[in-house]
């Protein structure tokens, strides 16, 4: 079952099936060797809710109360021009962006056993908690509301319904989010491998330290955005949130640490379960935090923190614990008859999306409205240049910017 999308919001015709052509994104793609570009890759990052368009197929399930600016408002899709240019900046950053959103199925949460039963659980727990918040925990794969409550999708009246509904979704889905998720992880891999093959081949004396730190690294990054304020009924975006739900001034670095990055005490005393081990060094996480302060003139305290209000979602979690296990593998003998050793991990920028956004956008929002304000291209290119800049700072003094 599929239908034409209303106008007034955004659509991916039937049928578009996304490949890493629509999904991969680097300065020299596609007229260079992907594996060459690897070899020269330090960093990927990842956008699992940078796109805010549905596939057509699952149009007769968006309740008709959905404005374009509530179904973009339920994305991070400032994250979009923000990595697009960074890559164009950067020959050592690769982008893979996810091109569905999360009500088609969130690529930053466990992808369940049953669909169909997760999102009718979702469902009764709405209808359950009436006007209060629902606890959607554990069952929001595909979350029918935003984080504002305001409906996103029709429930099926029988089970003919919810059969053409969990059909169309998983259709949709195999064509991209399903897509994304195989390119990530294969792309990841990939890596690894050939930066070890080119590793074997450096002689260190040969390089610069810059250059060597870069051939000896391999982070990945889960980028995403948050509003410190929720749509009203007349879709203003001005209702702040709770105070420990709210993001800092700039960025906030999650890598399922603490408030120093360092890992968190398990309440009773016992061995942390593998999720909840940092998924990079804390060292290197409050590096890559001072290179953002520094990059963004960011230095009072509430600009940059670590793990709050967010401690890593899933993509974090998952690479964090795979990547760890691989580490010890990660070993090559160099041409000087040392050994190098790739280091790898993973963490989640959550930037403040009015910082993303910029003051005039974050206006336009804050009024009613149903519209989306276009971000000027001068301002995507200089927050753009502050992330690009930040990593290059994080290659060059590395460890060094959190001191000996």
């Amino acid at each position: 079952m599929s239908g034409t999308g209303r106008p007034d919001l955004d659509w991916i015709p039937s049928g578009t099936v996304f490949g890493a052509g629509e999904m991969l994104f680097h300065r020299d793609l596609p007229e260079r060797p992907l594996d060459e570009i690897l070899a020269d890759v330090d960093l990927i990052v990842t956008g699992p809710h940078a796109s805010a368009a549905f596939p057509e197929e699952v149009a007769p399930w968006i309740d008709a109360r959905l404005t374009r600016r509530l179904q973009r408002d339920f994305t991070d899709l400032s994250t979009s021009p923000m990595a697009r240019r960074w890559v164009q900046l950067d020959p050592h950053v690769l982008y893979i962006e996810n091109p569905h959103p999360r009500a088609v199925r969130d690529a930053n949460r466990a992808r369940p056993a049953d669909l169909g039963e997760t999102l009718r659980e979702a469902f009764q727990r709405i209808r359950e908690a009436g006007e209060s918040s629902p606890k959607l925990s554990g069952v929001d794969a595909i979350r029918p509301v935003t984080f504002g409550l305001r409906p996103v999708l029709i429930e099926p009246a029988d089970d003919a319904g919810w059969a053409a509904m969990i059909g169309a979704f998983a259709t949709a889905g195999a064509n991209g989010v399903d897509a994304y998720e195989a390119l990530r992880d294969r792309v990841i891999d990939r890596a690894i491998e050939v930066k070890l093959r080119r590793l074997a081949q450096i002689d260190p004396a040969s390089v610069t330290a810059a250059d060597w730190r870069g051939a000896t690294t391999l982070l990945t990054l889960s980028l995403h955005d948050t509003m410190n304020h929720t749509a009203a009924p007349n879709g203003a975006i001005d209702r702040e949130r709770l105070p420990q739900d709210r993001l800092p001034n700039v960025v906030a670095l999650s890598n399922r640490g603490d408030h120093n990055a360092d890992p968190r005490a398990s309440a009773d005393g016992s061995m942390l379960a593998p999720i909840d081990v940092p998924s990079c060094r804390p060292r290197t996480a409050r590096a890559l935090a001072q290179a953002q302060r520094a990059a963004f003139s960011a230095a009072e305290p509430g600009d940059v923190v670590f793990n709050a209000p967010y401690l890593g979602g899933y993509e974090t979690q998952v690479a964090g614990v795979r990547l760890r296990e691989i580490e010890p593998c990660a070993v090559v003998r160099t041409p000087d008859g040392g050994q190098a050793r790739l280091e790898l991990g993973a963490f989640q920028f959550e930037y403040l999306r009015e910082f993303l956004l910029g003051p005039e956008a974050t206006a336009a929002l804050m009024a009613p409205g149903t519209d989306w304000p276009e971000i000027a291209p001068d301002h995507v290119d200089r927050i753009a240049r502050g992330m690009a800049h930040a990593h290059d700072h994080f290659r060059r003094w590395g460890q060094d910017l959190v001191g000996s």
